[in-house]
């Protein structure tokens, strides 16, 4: 039975339904033969009433159990399933584990409780059976872990020097973002991706989605994202899977994402803003590629000097406006009259904004008098200097 075929579902609760009502209707006219058994009176004396009561009794269990099988049968099952489809490996494996391991200890102590009198032993020992059945798949479940440590030790001690194994941190699901953006190809090759990537397949969907608009940009970006799960899929440095997931009754992609992230206690890249405050609020850690290129950009200290192509002019007079090579904006004044020049400038304050950073720099021209250089300087660098 699976959760993506409503049909059967509807067929396997109808029966469910219509077994419970035969079996609630033995169990309801046994129950009133019994009654009658063991009663006197008018239910014993006049046949009619007899028969009446029996049939009553025989309807209210086939009521009962006619609405209570589904919840019996049908439920559990689809809790169970969605449960497995939805957990981690490693989760369902220390769950079993701890399952096994608390039938064990229920079998022991229900031998040395074997001798108790009135049953006493019998009753104590299911008690027992089902706190350590609890208990055990908790706890197998939590410390998960620990055995995917072990098994990965065992397996690592069988690697080879030609073969390494793929690295096993904390997995990344991928966002659209992501995919989209392209740098996570460089970010893997360079090794900092220490778990495996995720990607679920309503993510593939959406880039689907992307790829066929009707939007030319729209549709390069889609098709940029589709090549770039190719490539992660099919490079070497690291291990990129698919997972086909679906979430009944979640229809919006980041709330999908957040879910799929706490249930594999993953990390989520992303670099959608709105979908990062999500799943800050959840509690799901994010990576942000543009965080990343912020941190490791060249730091540049107020009094070096730096060379920069001049490509347009700025907003005050005498400015020119350049670009490093990464993106990064600087302000050159005495740079307005010096356009399409490569010229050599002395910075003098870097400006960090959410945007990413800002350099200002100052251009000494060589062939201007000393008082004209000082009156075209920043503003903020004639105060320093008074």
């Amino acid at each position: 039975m699976s959760l993506r075929n409503p049909a059967r579902v509807r067929r396997a609760r109808t029966l469910s339904r219509f077994v419970g009502a035969v079996v609630g209707m033995v169990l309801g006219v046994m129950y009133g033969l019994f009654i009658l058994s063991n009663s006197t009176g008018v239910l014993t004396d006049n046949r009619s009433v007899a028969l009446a009561a029996v049939l009553a009794a025989g309807v209210a269990g086939a009521a009962a159990l006619a609405l209570a099988g589904p919840l019996l049968s049908v439920e559990p099952f689809l809790w169970l399933e969605r449960t497995l489809e939805e957990a981690p490996a490693a989760q369902v494996v220390g769950a079993t584990a701890g399952l096994l391991v608390a039938l064990l200890v229920s079998a022991l102590v229900a031998v040395l409780l074997a001798p108790l009198p009135w049953g006493l032993g019998v009753l104590v020992s299911l008690c027992v059976a089902c706190v350590l059945v609890y208990v055990g798949v908790r706890a197998g479940s939590r410390r998960r872990e620990v055995l995917t440590e072990v098994f990965a030790r065992r397996g690592a001690a069988h690697e080879t020097a030609d073969h390494l194994a793929p690295l096993d941190g904390q997995p990344v699901l991928l966002d659209t973002s992501v995919l989209i953006d392209g740098r996570i190809v460089d970010v893997a090759a360079a090794g900092f991706m220490p778990g495996r990537l995720l990607i679920p397949s309503f993510v593939l969907e959406e880039l689907q989605r992307v790829a066929d608009s009707g939007d030319p940009v729209r549709r390069a970006k889609g098709r940029r994202g589709l090549d770039i799960v190719d490539e992660l899929r099919n490079g070497s440095d690291v291990v990129c899977e698919v997972i086909d997931i679906e979430f009944p009754g979640r229809t919006e992609v980041d709330s999908q994402l957040v879910k799929l992230a706490r249930l594999r206690s993953a990390a989520l890249m992303t670099q959608d803003y709105n979908l990062t405050r999500l799943a800050q609020v959840e509690g799901v850690r994010v990576l942000n590629l543009n965080t990343l290129a912020n941190a490791v950009k060249p730091i540049v200290a107020s009094g070096e000097t730096m060379t920069i192509a001049v490509v347009k002019e700025g907003k005050e007079p005498h400015q020119g406006v350049g670009y490093l090579e990464d993106g990064t904006m600087v302000v050159v004044e005495n740079g307005r009259h010096h356009l399409d020049e490569t010229l050599l400038v002395t910075v003098t304050s870097v400006l960090q904004t959410a945007a990413g950073r800002m350099i200002f720099a100052v251009y000494d021209e060589p062939d201007a008098p000393r008082a004209a250089r000082a009156s075209r300087q920043p503003r903020a660098a004639r105060v320093a200097q008074r």
